[in-house]
């Protein structure tokens, strides 16, 4: 069972991991947007988003071996990735919707346009059998969601990667034997 103690602990050291991994996930969304003047740094984009994830095993492990001597269940190791990813999630709902409020002003739908515009794409989607006025219809419904919407729905997308993906981190992370020294 865990003390009160022990859960401050736990809420305290995520809030720091989780301000990292924001901030990681919120560079990853610059390079994503920046991506539209220098195609790099898609690249970019994806290896920070994927990198985020393992430096919040790297911080759970560290957190169990400095923190706790080495010892931490399942429940616990999942709660601390939870919490990880949940202030996270909001650091970056915050960027977004700051972004998509203040910045963005249409930006992304523009390229967006321009890139469905493009015979390339076109004849990618009658390929797949898509048809261009469903293509319009969906860039419409896009078009009309405010920045708040955008920023709900991406924070929703990150707690769901959160609960999913602290699975196997809390798996692989548990531990019963006290470290040695």
């Amino acid at each position: 069972m865990t003390t009160r103690e022990e859960y401050e602990q736990i809420k305290a050291y995520a809030r720091i991991d989780g301000a990292i991994m924001g901030g990681m996930w919120i560079l990853s969304f610059a390079c994503f947007i920046g991506q539209f003047y220098e195609p790099v740094l898609n690249m970019a984009s994806m290896v920070l988003g994927i990198s985020a994830i393992v430096v919040s095993a790297i911080r759970l492990k560290n957190f169990r071996d400095n923190i706790l001597d080495g010892v931490i269940s399942y429940w616990k190791a999942y709660g601390y990735s939870l919490l990880t990813y949940f202030y996270a999630s909001l650091l970056m709902a915050a960027a977004q919707y700051i972004y998509f409020q203040f910045i963005d002003h249409g930006f992304m739908l523009a390229q967006y346009t321009a890139m469905t515009s493009s015979p390339e794409f076109k004849s990618l989607m009658t390929l797949y059998g898509i048809k261009a006025d469903e293509m319009k219809m969906t860039m419409d419904t896009i078009a009309t969601l405010r920045p708040i919407d955008i920023a709900l729905q991406f924070l929703t997308t990150n707690l769901f990667l959160g609960i999913v993906i602290s699975w196997p981190i809390a798996a692989l992370l548990k531990s019963k034997y006290k470290r040695k020294f």
